[in-house]
């Protein structure tokens, strides 16, 4: 199902877009549509994280990191973070 979406874009993007679509074969709606689905899918496939990336971030609690069970992972932390 297809569904109308009003976009306000500078009118040479536009032209541009137009004349990189009939270079495609395709129509603008077409590109605007594959372009949105595939930005909506690489959301979905977002690379698993390191918990003390998060962590440095700010993004989890310290508290809900799980430890690694790695002796040199520990001396590591130990050693660089003092934990």
């Amino acid at each position: 199902m297809t569904t109308k979406l009003t976009l306000s874009v500078d009118q040479e993007v536009i032209r541009k877009a137009k004349r990189y679509a009939k270079g495609q074969r395709k129509s603008l709606s077409q590109l605007v549509s594959n372009y949105l689905d595939f930005i909506s899918s690489q959301a979905r496939q977002q690379p698993e994280i390191d918990p003390d990336v998060l962590e440095a971030s700010g993004q989890i609690p310290p508290d809900k990191i799980p430890e690694l069970k790695d002796p040199k992972y520990r001396y590591l932390k130990e050693k660089y973070l003092g934990r």
